[in-house]
């Protein structure tokens, strides 16, 4: 389907416009549009918008939203790039507040009414809940318990759950269009650049409000393996680098822990054919973070089987994220425009 075509739905007063991208997450969007399905917000006032970019089809969608099946608008384009994606759906959007969900979000059935009433309290351009990493089987869950560690991905707020107030970035969020910098949406021409802080960036640069309540919580279904989950830090990696580059800055100096202790590794690497107490201390350095995972696996797990997963789970979260932000400043040209 053309993205000029739409299928033909009823027209509400809207206050909500509900976005959602998905690729290949058929089994966790049906379990989203379950959880959209059964909110307590009057089904008059939201729309649905969704735009598939893999083989999902308008039939199966509207089977899973039940009562608001006539409240959905479907595309499908396949292969179409998630930036692209979630502008087109704000630009056909009606309501005035954005609310972004992810295919792989689990929410419960007074998620829409929180979020706008904290939206309408704070007059905020941008709020949202904290993120709750679950599984549904063993790998899923470790790998949950990774991410909901700060030694994975930092110690975001939007990680945290006893907060409230104003934040540099979130995730997902719901977004005030009136409150938006004009032109300031979703970056097309670096696809692959962490989108969730490149726009909540200029949204503070602008001096707009962003707003966590950790009271309100999204649950995200992780990655099914640590091939996938790596594959999705080096991304992160690569986001952040992006990022870096297009703003001369990061969002928050916990992300060149990484990057900056590679270096360290590599300079004291060097030196050490040099000077033997740089290769001593290189060594001293890696038994200690080796004996810092050891530690933290440990305390995650309840068997060895998980302790024996959960460490090469930081390791390789560590490696490739720092891979991925390396190869974005390495290589930036070519992640323009995808």
């Amino acid at each position: 389907m053309q993205l000029s075509q739409a299928l033909s739905y009823k027209t509400f007063i809207m206050l909500i416009s509900v976005i959602v991208t998905s690729f290949r997450d058929n089994f966790y969007l049906n379990k989203l549009l379950h959880d959209l399905s059964k909110q307590d917000f009057d089904k008059n006032n939201i729309e649905i918008l969704l735009l598939d970019a893999g083989n999902y089809q308008a039939k199966e969608a509207k089977k899973w939203l039940g009562p608001l099946k006539n409240n959905l608008r479907f595309w499908n384009v396949p292969n179409l790039p998630r930036t692209s994606s979630l502008n087109f759906l704000i630009k056909n959007s009606k309501a005035n507040l954005i609310v972004r969900l992810d295919s792989r979000s689990h929410i419960s059935k007074y998620y829409l009414t929180q979020i706008y009433k904290l939206s309408t309290e704070t007059k905020a351009a941008n709020v949202g809940g904290s993120l709750k990493p679950v599984g549904l089987n063993f790998n899923q869950n470790m790998i949950a318990k990774i991410m909901q560690h700060p030694l994975s991905f930092g110690g975001a707020k939007f990680r945290s759950i006893d907060y409230r107030g104003e934040v540099d970035s979130l995730y997902l969020g719901a977004f005030n269009k009136k409150l938006i910098p004009k032109g300031s949406w979703f970056d097309e021409e670096l696809v692959k650049i962490s989108e969730d802080s490149d726009l909540n960036y200029r949204i503070k640069k602008s001096n707009q409000k962003i707003i966590l309540d950790s009271s309100i919580v999204v649950e995200h279904y992780p990655r099914e393996s640590l091939k996938s989950f790596f594959k999705l830090c080096y991304n992160y990696g690569l986001g952040r680098g992006l990022f870096l580059i297009k703003h001369k800055t990061v969002s928050a100096f916990r992300q060149l822990v990484l990057p900056l202790g590679f270096l360290l590794i590599c300079m004291l690497f060097y030196i050490g054919f040099f000077i033997q107490l740089a290769h001593e201390f290189l060594l001293l350095l890696i038994l200690i973070y080796a004996s810092v995972l050891s530690v933290i696996s440990y305390k995650l797990s309840n068997t060895m089987k998980e302790s024996l997963f959960i460490f090469p789970g930081f390791l390789g979260c560590h490696f490739f994220w720092t891979i991925g932000f390396f190869s974005a400043l390495i290589k930036f040209k070519q992640y323009k425009n995808g």
